[in-house]
């Protein structure tokens, strides 16, 4: 399957501290350098599981995309982005939904992460 992609990143507003050795802005920067033509586009939002989070997802999420989403813990991410997923009527599977831990990462293993699943998606 040659699904769309898009990153959408949660930087948990740079509060947790499991986030602490993670610069975002180098991160998404060399992900759009190295995979521009693979991913749709990318996002960077504070709080996903905020309202305004919900209402960004809402907006943005689409069936046709596979989002990947780097953000906390995978547990966590189930339970704290469902409501945005459900008010943007796409499920949160396999086909539509690849969630990344960055809790206790650095921006480099990170990198990897997202770079391994953009290449095995091809």
């Amino acid at each position: 399957m040659n699904k769309k992609k898009a990153v959408l990143f949660c930087s948990c507003s740079g509060a947790c501290p499991s986030m602490a050795n993670i610069d975002f802005w180098s991160l998404v920067e060399r992900i759009r350098l190295d995979f521009g033509d693979k991913v749709e586009f990318l996002a960077l939002h504070p709080r996903l599981c905020e309202e305004d989070g919900e209402r960004l997802m809402k907006q943005i999420l689409n069936p046709a995309i596979l989002f990947i989403t780097p953000a906390c813990a995978e547990k966590r991410q189930e339970k704290l982005l469902k409501d945005g997923f459900e008010k943007a009527n796409v499920p949160m599977d396999p086909e539509h939904w690849i969630p990344v831990s960055m809790a206790s990462e650095n921006t480099e293993s990170v990198y990897q992460k997202i770079k391994a699943i953009l290449e095995k998606e091809d």
